[in-house]
Parts: C-alpha cells; structure tokens; sequence
C-alpha cells in the first residue's frame, strides 16, 4: 500500500528536522580541510624534520595545500546540496511527489543497482588509471616525492572505493526496504535520501526521458563540470506510480521545456 497523507506529513517533518544539521559530507569536507592545513604545516614542525623531508617538503606541502583548498570549496557545495534536500523534503515547489506500492518499487529497484555498481566501477578504474599515470611520471623526476604522491592518490582512491561502496550497499538495501518517497522540483530529485541535483555549480539538466516499456519510467539525465571542457554525465530513473502516468508526461514536458 502507498503511504497515507498523515504519514507522508509525519515523516517529511521528522525528515527536515534531521537535514537541518549539518550533512555528513560536509563534516567530511572540513576533516580533509583540515588534514590539508595540516600537512601544509608539518615541514615546518621542527628543522630536523624538514631536512629529513629534503625535496618531499614543498610535495607534502602543494599537496596539502590543494586537499585544503579543494575540500574548503566543497563544504560550500554540500551546503547548498542541503539547502535544495531541505526544500524538497519540506515539499516547497514540488513538480512530483510520488510513493509506490511493494511490488512496483521492487520490480523496478534491481535493475537500478546494476546500472549503478557498473558505472561507478567504471569510474574508478578510469580514477585509477590516471592516478597510476601521474606517480609513474612524478617517479620518474624525483622518486621520493613519488612515495609522497603515491600516499596520497591511493589513500583517495580508497576513500573514492569505500564511497562507492556505501552507495551500492544502500541501492542494494533499497530493494528490501519499504518503497521510497520521491520528489521532484524544476531543480533536483530525492529518492528516499538520495539527492540528485541539476542545478548551480555547474550542474546542467541535458535531458528527461520518458520510457513507457516496464517498469514504467522517467530518465533524467543531467550533466557536471569536468575537466578540459567535458561534462561527465548521470542518469537517473524513476519509476512512474500506476495512475500517474499523465503526471508523468507533463512533468516530462515541464523539465524538457528551455528555461
């Protein structure tokens, strides 16, 4: 059965009331902020330390230097990542709010996991790639700052690996659980707790699809910045509820309609 009116108002308060704090990726964004200033700091701990660093000094400090500034910015962007999560678990200018019965969420949520374990684990072996290529040149230049380098590009990519991991646990949790809420807004999606935005920061709608073979459904696929002009691209589906398929449609149009 769908949720009924009191409940869906029972827990979008309780859902506010729990993004008001501050996220989890923005708590992890000041930890890395401040690990950066931290090994920007550390040539400078004593003299014998720094000698012992020699030409691994100025790498300790340009890579903590970078980790510093790229996680200070990124607090920023979780900061507006709740601000949209905030407006649409308080319902403010939803296009959509949609709940699902048992057996429409779970004919729909498997696919949904194999479509995410395959691109994020693509995304990690191109990570890996270029992150592999980059400490083989800098190795071939100055092999100690090497050893630095290599420290910190591994350590990332193992954290880039155990996100990914978490993501894929809680997609594959979802087809178990109760069927989600979603929302939609002329500027991002919640499933469940997942935010998906296209909107500030670079972010750009490129398309929303609709695709009537079953499990009935809208693709919204939406763009972010990327290096050297190119913009990496996601795609997310979401199951159209029976009886709302003329919804669907609209909310097809108004999302493809040029601003």
């Amino acid at each position: 059965m769908r949720l009924a009116p009191a409940e869906i108002f029972v827990r979008s308060a309780r859902d506010e009331l729990q993004y008001v704090a501050m996220s989890t990726g923005e708590r992890v964004s000041w930890f890395f902020t401040l690990l950066g200033a931290a090994l920007v700091a550390a040539p400078f701990v004593s003299e014998d330390y720094q000698r012992k660093l020699g030409n691994g000094a100025f790498a300790l400090m340009f890579v903590g230097a970078v980790v510093s500034l790229t996680a200070f910015i990124v607090v920023f962007l979780y900061r507006s990542r709740n601000r949209h999560r905030r407006d649409l678990v308080a319902g403010r200018d939803l296009l959509a709010r949609w709940t699902y019965t048992a057996a429409e969420w779970h004919a729909f949520a498997p696919g949904e996991t194999r479509r995410l374990a395959a691109d994020k684990g693509l995304l990690l072996k191109i990570m890996g790639g270029i992150m592999l290529v980059a400490i083989v040149v800098m190795a071939l230049i100055d092999r100690r700052v090497a050893v630095f380098l290599a420290g910190i590009l591994v350590g990332t990519w193992l954290l880039c690996w155990a996100i990914v991991r978490v993501q894929i646990r809680r997609q594959s949790k979802l087809e178990q659980a109760p069927p989600p809420e979603v929302r939609i807004s002329a500027h991002a999606l919640l499933l469940g707790d997942q935010l998906h935005l296209w909107s500030g920061w670079g972010n750009r709608l490129e398309r929303c699809d609709l695709d009537q073979n079953p499990p009935a459904q809208i693709a919204i696929t939406y763009s972010t910045p990327g290096g050297r002009g190119r913009r990496p691209t996601q795609t997310v589906c979401v199951p159209i509820p029976t009886g709302r398929e003329a919804e669907a449609a609209a909310l097809v149009q108004r999302l493809a309609a040029p601003d």
